[in-house]
Parts: C-alpha cells; sequence; structure tokens
C-alpha cells in the first residue's frame, strides 16, 4: 500500500480532505467521520485518545456530510402513512417518528440536528414553514448555519420587523441586505423606521431620496425616525425642489408633524427670486 493511500479505503490522499493522527498515519477526512476509529489510529491500534490534525477541511467535510444526508433523505421514497398507523402514532406516549421538516421542529430539535437528518432550507420552503415559526424558535446564529438565505426568508414570508432578529453585520454581510432585496418585502416608510436604522446605516443599505420618496416619505413620515433635519440634509442632500415636493415648505404640514420651527428656518435652503410660484405660495 503506498503511503499516499489512506488505509481505511485504500485510495489515493489528496491535499484536500485529510486526517493526520499524532502517530503520524494519514487517512481521508470523510473515512474518519465514517470510521469507528475516529480518535484513534485504526492501523496502530493504541489505547489513546489520539485526535486527528483535521486543518481547515474540518467545515468542508462537515459541509459534504450534510449535503450527502440531504441527498440520501431525498433520495428515498416517500411511505405514506395509513390510517391504523396514523391512529397509533397519535395515541401513542412514546414521541411520534419525524418524518418532515415540520415533525422535526415541532419536536424542538436544534437545527443542526434537524440538518443532519437530512432536512435543509429547502424542505422548510417546500412544507410552507413561516418565517415567523424559524425566528420564536432559534436564533440568528443558528439560522444562518443552518442555511437560510435572504430568498428562503422572503419565500417564507418574513415581516419587516422580523428583521431585528438579526444585528446590523449579519443584515449587511450574511444576508447581504440592500434596499431593493428589502422592498421584496412591500416594506412602507413607517416599518422601515420601527427597524431604527440609522441616517449612515439607510444610506450604505441604499435607500435614497428618490426610492424613500416612493415609499411614501414626506414632511410627516420622515418625523417618525426621530432623525434632526440636519442629518437627513447631510445624508440625502435633498434640492430645493425635493424638499418643497416633500411638504417641507409647508407650515401647516410642518407643524402638525412636529418639526422645531427653528431646526426646519436654519435647516432648509432659502428661497431665491428664481423659485417658481407654485413655491413661493408654500413658503412660510
Amino acid at each position: 500500500m503506498s503511503s499516499s493511500n489512506c488505509m481505511l479505503c485504500n485510495k489515493d490522499i489528496g491535499l484536500k480532505d485529510r486526517a493526520i493522527f499524532d502517530c503520524g498515519h494519514t487517512f481521508h477526512l470523510s473515512c474518519v467521520f465514517a470510521s469507528p476509529f475516529s480518535t484513534q489510529c485504526s492501523d496502530c491500534h493504541q489505547h489513546l485518545d489520539q485526535k486527528a490534525e483535521l486543518g481547515n477541511d474540518r467545515s468542508i467535510a462537515m459541509n459534504a456530510d450534510m449535503l450527502m444526508a440531504i441527498s440520501e433523505r431525498r433520495l428515498k421514497p416517500t411511505i405514506s402513512r395509513g390510517v391504523i398507523h396514523s391512529f397509533v402514532q397519535a395515541i401513542t406516549p412514546l414521541t411520534p417518528e419525524a418524518r418532515t421538516f415540520i415533525d422535526h421542529m415541532k419536536q424542538n430539535k436544534k437545527l443542526s440536528t434537524i440538518l443532519a437528518c437530512g432536512f435543509g432550507p429547502e424542505d422548510a420552503v417546500q412544507e410552507r414553514v413561516r418565517f415567523e415559526d424559524i425566528a420564536s424558535r432559534y436564533d440568528s446564529k443558528d439560522i444562518l448555519e443552518f442555511g437560510f438565505t435572504w430568498d428562503h426568508m422572503v419565500q417564507m414570508g418574513i415581516l419587516p420587523i422580523q428583521l431585528s432578529h438579526f444585528s446590523w453585520t449579519e443584515q449587511k454581510h450574511k444576508l447581504k441586505l440592500n434596499a431593493a432585496e428589502m422592498l421584496k418585502m412591500r416594506l412602507t416608510m413607517s416599518e422601515l423606521a420601527e427597524l431604527s436604522y440609522t441616517t449612515h446605516q439607510l444610506v450604505e443599505l441604499g435607500f435614497t431620496w428618490q426610492i424613500m420618496t416612493s415609499m411614501g416619505a414626506n414632511v410627516d413620515t420622515w418625523k417618525r425616525f426621530n432623525f434632526e433635519l440636519e442629518d437627513i440634509k447631510r445624508y440625502w442632500e435633498p434640492t430645493l425642489t425635493q424638499w418643497v415636493s416633500a411638504g417641507f415648505y409647508d407650515k401647516e404640514r410642518v407643524q402638525m408633524a412636529g418639526w422645531p420651527m427653528e431646526s426646519v428656518l436654519s435647516s432648509l435652503p432659502t428661497m431665491d427670486s428664481r423659485a417658481s410660484g407654485r413655491v413661493l405660495r408654500l413658503a412660510f
């Protein structure tokens, strides 16, 4: 046997999928996981709790194992339950056999356990699991590690307020959110305001003045964000026409919305003789 061959399967070992024991013997990482000698070298048979050096391949191999489990489960034919079997399952004091993603979830199993049983995010989507049921049972770290993507969450009916389940870092770098993706939820200005983003975060997500206006941004709805008018001016740089269209030159609307008059007068651009007649009529 060549020294480059795995001692469990006798096949060549490449640069990846390798596990090297303290004794120096090398095996396929996948073979080690499937072997009863997972902590001992099968060749030396030493009664030592030797642990293999898995390197950076551990996560690769584990992900491969999970994908294989999912594939194997999906290849198995679904066995239909008879009436008698269903009745026995209903009256038995023992935990019934879990056959679906929902079954596993109702048994309060961890997502990592459900994944090991061969169920993935697509199964949750196919079984029409609502995202609110996932969010009520599992934390954001478990949800993301299970493999749920933003597309899965949209298909599962995620609500805007449920984005608060994830940190800003998770939203931006794991879910890769932006304004266009978030609008798939038919997001309103009120719902966006409830998420308590900062001005900087909204701009980073791509919420331009035009997008905000299309969502119904005006002198009334902007107030729900509790932003200073100077911050709105600094981050979005609206033109005079845009300020006017949003209602910020309508004194009655400004007062009803609760904007401090001193802040409004100091922040809004000064009108000049070139302003249109409509603008002048709205000025205060």
